[in-house]
């Protein structure tokens, strides 16, 4: 029996539209009935590394001679140069200085300045109050004074201390620590250890699952050896042990002094309070909140925003990330790795 010619093109149609749905029916049914628990690979809104432009014009400024005695005046794409120093400093001016400046020594430039180019910091730099910055790199510490901006990139090969109301727009990062006042936005930061200025979480060792009294999610299906998904909203008793995994349809709260050894996924908020300890990853759709004294050991991912109390997140031996549109950092909050805020991201009081 001969089809005719419209059925035929119809069921060639669907057979096609069918077989080029097959690829997307995981991502469907993942949508639909959500069963993933691992941690998201979002790191923000640039997963590349952070020190590409620094060590870029590293590069440059060994090439160009500016590490050298005598600097010269130009580049070599005919970039001026000019050097600030005790002996010869820049003065104040209301013009933007759009030569490539090079501190040859820790003489702070005058407040209030513009730097429109690239600036390098030979030695430690001493930052006056309001200087705007479109990228610095500093071979030893730095320290920006209050209410500086860097418009582009800032790296320095030793501490980078950011004072209060400053602007990090672009990226920041250090060899060693990025120290934060109160009141800096900032946009993508990493270096061994960030920490904002305050009392920290207390750095006392946590207690093995042992001592723990051993807790298992009810209303949940296993998803396989120590693996759960949980139906609704779960939460973690306080002194007890989850040692395992969980996805939760609503929201997740681990209470003060629990431990999980593993990672949580919300759909929906998760909160950490104070004392708890998770060993992995907290991920949500909704708010996540990291209350003081708490410990995260591994990435904190949120679709909406993220705040972090006087709380560890990472450890010296093991980087991580934190990550969402929205962060706030309080302070005595220590990250050991990056943080990065898509949209935005602040320390508060």
């Amino acid at each position: 029996m001969t089809l005719p010619p419209e059925v035929a093109f119809g069921l060639l149609l669907v057979a096609m539209l069918a077989w080029m749905a097959l690829p997307l029916i995981p991502a469907f049914s993942e949508l639909l009935r959500p069963r993933d628990a691992a941690p998201l690979n979002a790191v923000g809104n640039d997963a590349g590394q952070l020190t590409f432009f620094a060590e870029s014009f590293a590069r440059r400024a060994m090439e160009e001679g500016l590490l050298g005695t005598m600097v010269p005046p130009r580049l070599a794409d005919g970039s001026a140069v000019r050097a600030h120093s005790q002996a010869s400093p820049i003065r104040a001016d209301k013009k933007p200085i759009r030569e490539v400046v090079v501190l040859m020594d820790s003489s702070p430039l005058p407040e209030g300045a513009e730097l429109s180019s690239e600036c390098l910091a030979r030695l430690t730099l001493n930052g006056s109050a309001s200087v705007s910055y479109r990228a610095l790199l500093g071979q030893r510490d730095v320290t920006l004074g209050p209410r500086s901006t860097v418009l582009r990139w800032v790296h320095a090969r030793g501490i980078l201390d950011v004072g209060e109301g400053s602007q990090l727009i672009g990226r920041a990062t250090s060899d060693r620590q990025i120290t934060l006042a109160p009141d800096v936005t900032f946009q993508r930061m990493e270096a061994g250890i960030i920490r904002v200025v305050g009392a920290g979480a207390a750095d006392v060792p946590p207690a093995t699952t042992g001592v723990y009294e051993r807790f298992e999610p009810g209303n949940a299906d296993s998803m396989g050896p120590n693996y759960w998904r949980v139906y609704g909203d779960l939460t973690i008793p306080a002194g007890c042990a989850l040692v395992g995994s969980v996805i939760a349809t609503g929201d997740v709260v681990v209470q003060s002094g629990a431990r999980v050894t593993g990672s949580l996924k919300a759909h929906g908020a998760l909160e950490v309070q104070a004392g708890a300890i998770v060993t992995g990853s907290c991920a949500a759709r909704a708010r996540v909140m990291i209350r003081s004294g708490a410990r995260v050991g591994g990435p904190i991912i949120s679709e909406f925003a993220v705040a972090i109390e006087a709380a560890v997140v990472g450890s010296a031996t093991v980087r991580t990330t934190v990550s969402a549109p929205t962060i706030r950092l309080l302070p005595g909050a220590v990250v050991y790795g990056a943080v990065m805020a898509a949209e935005d991201g602040k320390t508060t009081h």
